[in-house]
């Protein structure tokens, strides 16, 4: 047979990603083909939901089921059930792709579709992210109606991770459905899929941010409060590049406040951005030595990614650096290094790392005090764009998380002391007695 050259043949694809004609049906395709990958990889729809109350079981998934409501016929955009032995778990599943927004009429409806046929769970799959506060991002849902029903809301980017973190981390020991994983996740990286990143800063991004440089901007009025969710959204979508890549739940460190309050924490933060031109996030990487700590200082144009790393509790202040200093076999250029000292509330001034690494600078200790605290500071000029791209705030803001997590925070470990050694002066817990006996065999008179 003659040797034929494939290597340019188009492969076959199970989900294309051609002929999709509008936004209504590029929703039914990714609905139609993420569910029939939840079904046919179940590993998939666990990872997903079972911080929600869904179990490991067989899953059926179903597209545009139909019920009565009020005389009407009324269809959601999918349907799940996973069965175990007696046990069943059921969500409604409504979907939208692209800058298609969920509508409040909408899940309104659905909420009492759930209530009347005994669903548990409303499901919502969106391109909006869920920001610090962890509400739903439609705002105006009835409490009544979430007495019975629980109303889960999942991201495009979140979907995503958790698919590449199964593909490529995880991985499947069945090679079927680690092919079919891999179909969904090139369907849904594609800009066809309407499954977009975290992509806008918002129309009131460039108003706010001039607004709060010049000093005009009195109050955290609702376009402040919409930069600080958007900043939030920021985070959590660097969160998800960071879990996809290293395949751990990265994710961001939502303040109590948040969660007991959002809109209060929302405000409150907003009157921060104003009166110290700065916003904050954190994200927290398992296995890390630290969290990673995201300002953006709004006022000077700047970024910082910075992280504390606790010092040994025990040895010299310079066994104590050189102790850090060890960890880096290269270190990043643009970092810089303070240190904070016991009982200080504020951190000495920042130095080059790098300078301090190579020895070109002797960084002063003061021997008086113990140092507790190593501060490493990534500082970069921020991108002032809205959108993604060259110049984009949002690029250079994951640029630089990634950049500091890989160079600056990855290569370290946390400090462990060494394990407790035994005292060679005691002897015996109980020492026999002067006859030989242990205490367990005399006779007490």
């Amino acid at each position: 047979m003659v040797d034929l050259d494939i290597s340019k043949f188009q492969p076959a694809r199970l989900i294309p990603v051609t002929g999709i004609k509008g936004a209504l049906d590029q929703e039914r395709r990714a609905a139609s083909a993420l569910l029939a990958v939840m079904q046919g990889v179940p590993e998939l729809t666990s990872e997903l939901l079972k911080e929600h109350g869904a179990f490991s079981g067989i899953v059926e998934t179903f597209i545009e089921p139909e019920f009565k409501i009020d005389g009407k016929k009324v269809r959601p955009d999918g349907f799940i059930q996973i069965t175990k032995g007696k046990k069943v778990w059921r969500a409604l599943v409504e979907f939208k792709t692209g800058k298609s927004e969920l509508e409040l009429p909408q899940l309104n409806q659905y909420l009492d579709i759930a209530k009347q046929e005994n669903i548990p769970v409303l499901l919502t799959i969106s391109n909006q992210v869920i920001d610090a506060t962890a509400s739903h991002p439609t705002q105006g849902i009835d409490n009544r109606r979430l007495r019975s029903t629980k109303l889960v809301h999942l991201s495009w980017l979140k979907v995503i991770t958790e698919a590449i973190i199964l593909s490529e981390h995880t991985r499947l020991d069945d090679p079927d459905r680690a092919w079919v994983l891999k179909e969904l996740i090139r369907f849904l990286q594609s800009d066809a899929s309407g499954a977009s990143e975290f992509n806008d800063m918002g129309p009131n991004w460039t108003s706010v941010r001039d607004s709060i440089r010049n000093g005009s901007i009195k109050k955290p009025d609702d376009s402040v409060v919409d930069i600080i969710s958007k900043f939030q959204n920021l985070i959590r979508y660097c969160a998800f590049t960071l879990s996809a890549k290293s395949g751990v739940d990265a994710t961001e460190v939502s303040p109590r406040t948040a969660k007991a309050d959002g809109k209060k924490f929302l405000v409150s933060e907003g009157a921060i951005l104003i009166s110290d031109k700065v916003i904050k996030g954190t994200i927290k990487i398992p296995g890390a030595a630290a969290e990673l700590e995201v300002v953006a200082d709004i006022g000077a144009g700047f970024t910082h990614c910075r992280f504390d790393l606790p010092a040994p509790l025990e040895g010299k202040n310079k066994a104590r650096l050189n102790w850090m200093l060890r960890q880096y076999k290269t270190t990043p250029k643009d970092a810089m290094l303070s240190i904070g000292y016991k009982r200080s509330r504020t951190m000495e001034d920042a130095v080059s790392l790098a300078m301090v690494k190579s020895g070109e600078l002797e960084l002063a200790l003061d021997n008086s005090r113990e140092i507790a605290t190593f501060r490493i500071d990534v500082v970069r000029k921020s991108g002032t764009k809205r959108a993604r791209g060259q110049g984009a705030f949002i690029d250079s803001v994951l640029d630089q998380v990634e950049y500091t997590y890989s160079e600056a925070l990855q290569p370290l470990k946390s400090w462990v002391g060494a394990a407790p050694k035994l005292s060679t002066n005691v002897i015996d817990l109980l020492p026999q007695s002067d006859e030989g006996q242990s205490p367990s065999n005399q006779r007490i008179e």
